[in-house]
């Protein structure tokens, strides 16, 4: 008799012996695993930004499918317990590491390279500078640097720095004297302070006077509050009547944020990898707005005007060579307005803007128009369909969403001009024109446009997806921070593909669509650079509720999350898998053997 029959032998104290019902069993079991997997599913969407939270997408009736909007609340994430990883920070070594970033400087290092840009301006106000820059106090004597591009009047300004150094034997190898045939202009004296090995840069106009305080005043400030400083600031408004200049308009303060400087700038060298991070809007002027805006962008510091040198004058320059006049001033508008599309913060103007439409193509906002012109006839057969409540029919966010502007990627390979259209008669239809003016030209602000590649959309180079999706983080990031919306619509591409010239691409809006995930996460869970106005206002990362978003990919799927009731068509649905498999259970545990312990040990393996 085989192994099958001895077991038989050795368990006489069984009555009854029959075969597992093994196919019965196993139906039982799996719907158990499939109740299990399908509540830890449930219990993932609901949980992963708060357990009260709840997923929803929105949708409306008679709609295109692929112009489906997909509703992101913009307060911040909620604070949960969780468990703090433990870092001790610690960097590399480097290899022969003097030779390596020459921007590693103590706390209390107060190296500094003064730079002086001459083209016309005045002999004798070069002279003043020049001896100024010589004699600073309580600081490590400065480099100075003098940059003359393509100027008439070379010869005379060479001969007042002999005279200078003549004057100032000891201090003479620190002045360094750069002549170009060709005009750098205003933005090539940053472009070679990017090569300055100091902590601190400190960059003036041929017209602004400094004093023997002037680089310790900053260093001051700057231990104070970081950022990039002067004495001659702008702050823009709604109106003209309500523009600030410092110190004009700040008489009983000694610094105040500014949205950029003129005639002088002080910041860290390093901070001037930033500078060219993005392709300079024009040669021909806004290097200060420029550099306010990547300071902002990329770093979170603000520029900041303060009591240094004030009242200190010049002998005047020309009023022919003053440089920001005449189609100088519109272009320097233009260029304003480009740098919000491309993320810059306005420091004194709250956006009145309370929704913002990202869109990937002219039919998302078109689809959005179609749900507020449907709010407006709330009883047609168009209206759209949210959700009910005792079976009462609910409008859609939309309907009460406000002021709403479109925001967009701007990239070479969409119908900008369609965009641009599209949203300007978003803006129209909401009123959501607004103004940050400087007197005297007033552009209004109707849309965001990011302009994907940091400038290099006209490049005959095909942009990668890792340089358009970064470039399009921090934009919208920035943007963000700005207008400090109530709601974000972004699109559902769940189901949309873009037409690709390259082969190699694949999957462009579900990147894309990802990235703008990722830049609301960024902008709630991270330090907010706020507006110099209204400081109650709370940053993205202080408290308050942030309800889940509902990303497209969301476990839970398809019908559960869309509709209002999923909690008891969820819980329906688990009582018949209950009703099912329970007497399955039981049917099992009646039907199969139970050895004894000591006789399950004496069966054979495959039993």
């Amino acid at each position: 008799m085989g192994a099958w029959g001895s077991a038989r032998q050795n368990a006489g104290d069984l009555d009854v012996l029959s075969r597992r019902p093994r196919a019965l069993y196993l139906l039982g079991v799996g719907w158990l695993l499939f109740a299990c997997w399908f509540v830890g599913l449930l219990s993932i969407s609901s949980s992963r930004n708060g357990g009260n939270h709840r997923a929803t997408v929105i949708s409306s009736q008679d709609v295109d499918i692929y112009a489906q909007q997909v509703l992101l609340k913009i307060p911040a994430q909620a604070v949960h317990e969780q468990v703090t990883v433990e870092v001790k920070p610690s960097q590399e070594k480097l290899p022969m590491d003097k030779e390596f970033y020459s921007s590693n400087f103590g706390e209390n290092d107060t190296s500094t390279t003064i730079i002086f840009n001459i083209w016309k301006g005045r002999p004798k106000a070069l002279a003043v500078q020049l001896v100024k820059a010589l004699t600073q106090k309580h600081v490590t004597p400065p480099e100075v640097w003098i940059m003359c591009f393509d100027s008439p009047m070379e010869n005379k300004y060479r001969h007042v720095i002999d005279v200078v150094k003549r004057k100032f034997p000891k201090q003479a190898h620190l002045l360094k004297f750069t002549v170009s045939q060709f005009n750098y202009k205003f933005h090539g004296r940053f472009l070679l302070a990017y090569m300055a090995t100091t902590k601190y840069v400190l960059i003036v106009d041929d017209d602004k006077a400094i004093d023997g305080d002037t680089v310790n005043d900053y260093i001051k400030y700057m231990k104070r509050q970081p950022g990039v400083w002067g004495n001659n600031g702008h702050r823009r408004a709604s109106t003209f009547e309500e523009y600030k200049s410092w110190p004009r308009n700040f008489t009983g303060e000694d610094m105040a944020e500014q949205d950029y400087l003129s005639g002088m700038w002080f910041l860290e060298q390093s901070w001037l990898e930033y500078f060219m991070k993005e392709r300079l809007p024009s040669w021909t002027t806004s290097e200060d707005m420029h550099l306010s805006h990547v300071m902002r962008k990329y770093l979170n510091l603000n520029t900041y005007a303060g009591k240094v040198a004030v009242g200190k004058t010049l002998p005047r320059k020309p009023n022919e060579v003053q440089a920001t006049q005449g189609s100088a001033l519109d272009l320097r508008e233009f260029i304003f307005d480009h740098e919000l599309g491309r993320g810059n913060k306005v420091v004194n103007v709250k956006a009145p803007i309370q929704t913002l439409v990202y869109a990937e193509t002219v039919g998302d906002i078109e689809d959005y128009l179609q749900k507020l012109e449907a709010c407006l006839s709330y009883n047609s057969s168009n209206v759209v369909n949210v959700a009910e409540t005792d079976g009462k029919l609910q409008k859609g966010p939309w309907c009460a969403g406000g002021k709403t502007a479109a925001v967009f990627r701007g990239a070479k390979e969409q119908d900008v001009k369609g965009l641009i259209a599209a949203a300007e008669k978003l803006c129209a239809r909401t009123h959501c024109e607004y103004f940050s003016v400087k007197p005297s030209i007033k552009h209004g602000i109707r849309y965001f446009n990011m302009r994907e590649g940091y400038g290099q959309g006209a490049s005959s180079v095909e942009i990668p997806f890792q340089t358009g999706a970064t470039d399009v983080m921090a934009s919208l990031v920035g943007v963000l921070n700005n207008v400090l919306p109530e709601t974000l619509f972004v699109p559902n591409v769940e189901d949309m593909t873009w037409p690709e010239t390259d082969l190699s691409k694949r999957n462009r809006l579900k990147i894309y669509h990802r990235t703008v995930l990722l830049a609301v996460d960024i902008h709630r869970n991270s330090k907010t650079n706020g507006k110099a106005i209204d400081t109650h206002i709370g940053a993205m990362s202080g408290g308050g509720e942030y309800p889940y978003p509902k990303y497209t990919w969301s476990p839970a799927g398809g019908w559960w999350s869309k509709t209002k009731n999923w909690q008891r068509k969820t819980g329906m649905t688990l009582a018949v898998m209950a009703v099912v498999a329970t007497p399955l259970l039981f049917f099992s545990s009646a039907t199969h053997v139970k050895f004894p312990a000591e006789e399950r040990r004496k069966l054979p393996s495959q039993y």
